[in-house]
Formats: structure tokens, sequence, C-alpha cells
């Protein structure tokens, strides 16, 4: 029995039911008691207490809860971090150059891939500029192998130079890099291996009619077609796969310890038909590229979209229906005197494990796809930041806030009246 004013209403329904335990702890909690009135419970506990006990007495709709948001949250994630993945794959050899402090391009090179080549003329013009320690031409383009079986693969051909090796492959796996200076050398990317018939150290393949000897594999990311990747010097993969007269695809530039890189730029692009680009640039305005020229940007982010989408929506309705079904003690909580800011605040906490709970379940399977694929060395590159994890834990308390929305307004004009159903 709970007395309100001078009248006595009977909360407790049937024995056996749910409805009888939470409406029990309710007067339990909400309710003075002598023995109590020496240490006052602390309200905010007390509507903590409340909303967890209402949240669990119901498993079945607060796993499905929790596994919506997941499923969402996984979603999210999963797609968001194959796009970005995508993204990095498509910087192509920016991912594996990184001794230079400028990229010397063509003034109307929009992306890593597609270039118009340099003459050497243009190299000099360059290595001749104020400020620079060294320029090299690196080489990048594709070309045709023929395999030992009579197969072929279409792979990526890099040009180092001979005396340098600046744009060598970050790590070698097997053989030395010193070797490439042999005549027909080549270091193959180590993923790639088994696209080209699980070759060793010592065997001959054919680029474009052309012999080509292993020395050895390194370990270098993929670009965004994932073809394998070769090293080679600077003439011999000129060799592999003939251009026309102008052969630089790229020049790579190193300040003097004294200059200043912006300085150096700026007066590298007052040659005019030069464009020089710092790392960070050229990575972003291939991204860029690839977002706007295809339908990348456009596919994935319809899939995030329906992701968060699908997990608004999940959670609208549940927890509506959760709430509907617990009507009856938001009731008698309203008729013990509570606010409609206490009765708002247990939907809130509700919405907030739930959205915690279930976003820790998804980004957690996100993370173990991104560390399986990376381990599986999978061509299929999943990139997980930080800024993709924090954005996506704000998207799944906004989707759970926003679905939580029909709930507050049904509880905020719930009536007392409604604890005298049958």
């Amino acid at each position: 029995m709970i007395f309100i004013g001078s009248r006595s209403v009977n909360t407790l329904p049937r024995p056996g039911s749910r409805s009888t335990v939470t409406n029990h702890w309710c007067a339990a909690w909400l309710v003075p008691r002598p023995d109590r009135a020496s240490q006052p419970p602390c309200y905010p506990c007390i509507v903590f207490v409340i909303a967890l006990k209402m949240l669990f007495g119901d498993r079945t709709k607060y796993l499905t809860l929790v596994l919506s948001l997941a499923f969402a949250t996984l979603l999210m994630n999963q797609q968001g971090a194959i796009f970005l993945g995508l993204l990095t794959q498509a910087t192509g050899i920016l991912q594996n150059v990184h001794q230079p402090d400028l990229w010397v391009v063509d003034p109307g090179t929009q992306w890593v891939a597609e270039y118009r080549a340099l003459s050497d003329r243009k190299l000099n013009r360059v290595r001749s500029v104020e400020g620079v320690e060294w320029a090299e031409p690196i080489f990048n383009s594709y070309a045709v192998c023929e395999l030992p079986d009579n197969t072929f693969k279409r792979c990526q051909i890099i040009g180092i130079p001979r005396s340098t090796l600046v744009g060598r492959p970050p790590e070698m796996v097997e053989g030395n890099i010193d070797d490439l200076r042999a005549p027909d050398a080549i270091i193959i990317e180590s993923t790639s291996r088994a696209k080209l018939g699980n070759v060793n150290i010592g065997d001959t393949l054919k680029i474009n009619d052309k012999r080509a000897v292993v020395v050895g594999f390194c370990k270098a990311r993929l670009g965004f077609e994932s073809n394998a990747i070769l090293y080679s010097t600077f003439d011999n993969a000129v060799a592999f796969s003939p251009v026309g007269r102008e052969k630089i695809s790229y020049i790579l530039v190193k300040a003097r310890g004294d200059a200043d890189v912006t300085t150096l730029q700026a007066r590298i692009n007052t040659l005019g038909d030069v464009e020089a680009l710092t790392h960070t640039e050229f990575r972003d305005r291939s991204i860029a590229f690839i977002v706007v020229a295809t339908g990348i940007g456009v596919n994935f982010g319809i899939t995030i979209a329906l992701g968060f989408v699908v997990g608004l929506l999940l959670s609208a309705s549940v927890f509506y229906q959760f709430t509907i079904e617990n009507l009856r003690h938001f009731a008698v909580l309203k008729a013990m005197g509570a606010r409609a800011v206490t009765l708002i605040w247990i939907v809130v906490l509700q919405a907030t494990v739930v959205g915690v709970v279930g976003y820790g379940i998804g980004v957690g399977a996100a993370g173990a796809f991104t560390i399986t694929a990376a381990r599986m060395q999978s061509e299929l590159t999943a990139y997980l930041p930080w800024q993709l994890v924090v954005g996506s834990f704000a998207a799944t308390l906004l989707t759970i806030m926003l679905g939580s929305l029909l709930s507050i307004r049904r509880v905020v004009t719930v009536q007392p009246g409604v604890v005298f159903g049958g």
C-alpha cells in the first residue's frame, strides 16, 4: 500500500507478475522509512537505481535495444573504416615514400596515379633552385608481367634513382636493397608474391618482353587497384614500361637544413611549368579527387547514413514500446510526487546506458574486423582512427536520444490515474 494524502492506493498487481516486483522497489526507495530517518537517501542515486532496475527488468527488450544499436554502430564504423582505408590506398606511392619534403609535378596533376611526365630539363631547373639539397626523379607506371605458367598480371613498376635509391621500399623482407643496382633486377612487394606465381629470389620473369630477375622482397602498401608492386632502378623501370621522351613521373625534393620548406616551395612554383606540393597537400588533393570524381564517396556515405537511420528507427520503436509497457511504473512515480524532470532523467539515463553498451559492442566488433584484416594482410584495407570512433560514439548517443523523444513525451504526459487501471 502507498499512501497519497489521506487515500491509499493499491499499486501492487497480482502476485508473481513482473509489475509486482517493480512497484515494490519503487515504494521501498521512495517512501520514507523509520530506520532510514538518520541517513537520508541520495536522490540522484535513487533515480539512477530505479532507472536501471526498470531497464533490466525486461531483458528481452533490453537486449533488442542493445543489439540494434550495436548493429548500427558496427555498420557506421566498419563502412567508415573501409572507406578511409580505400582513400588511403588511393594515395598510391605516397604511402611508401617519405624521404622528400616536396613533390614536384605538372601543374595539371589532380591525382597521384594520373600525371603528365616531366622532362630532364625541368629536373635540372628544379635542382638549380636555391635551398634544394637534392632533387631526384622517380618513375611510376604499369606493365604486364608474364608468369611461368603462361598467365599474366598487371603490375605497378616503381623506378628509383640508381645512385641514391631515394624512394626505396619502406622495409626489406628478403635480399638486400643494394642488389637492385644489378642489371634487370627487381624487388617484389611481399604480398604480391603469390600473385606472381610464388617466385623466389633468383627466378626470372618477363615484363613487357623484357627479362627481370628477382633479387629480393619488401613490404609496401598497395595502391588503389591492389596491383602487384615491383621496384627497380629508374632506367630499368623505363625499359620495362616504355614511355615517350619525357620519362619522369615526379621529382622528389629535399630542402637544405637551413632552408624553409614553404619558401622553397614558392621558389619552385615560380618556375611556372611545374608545381611543388608537400606530402600532405599531394595526399589531400588525391583523396579529394577520388571522393568527388568517383562514386565511392556517395556510395559509402549512403551506407553510413543507412546505419544511422536503421539505428534511429529500431531504437525509437523498441524504446517507445519499452516505455509504453512500463508506463504504469512511471505513473506510480508521478503519483508519489515525482516531478516531470525526474521522469525525463530516468528515460535519459536508460537511453544513455543502452547507447553506451550498444556502442561498445558495435565498435568492438568493428575494431576486431580492422585488426583481423590487418593481420591477414587483406587487400581490403580498413583504417579506424580515433576521430571515427569519437564521431560514431556521438552519432550513437544522438541516435538513442532522438529515439527516446517519443518516450519522453509519453512519460511526461502520463496521468497518475493510470495506476487505477485493471
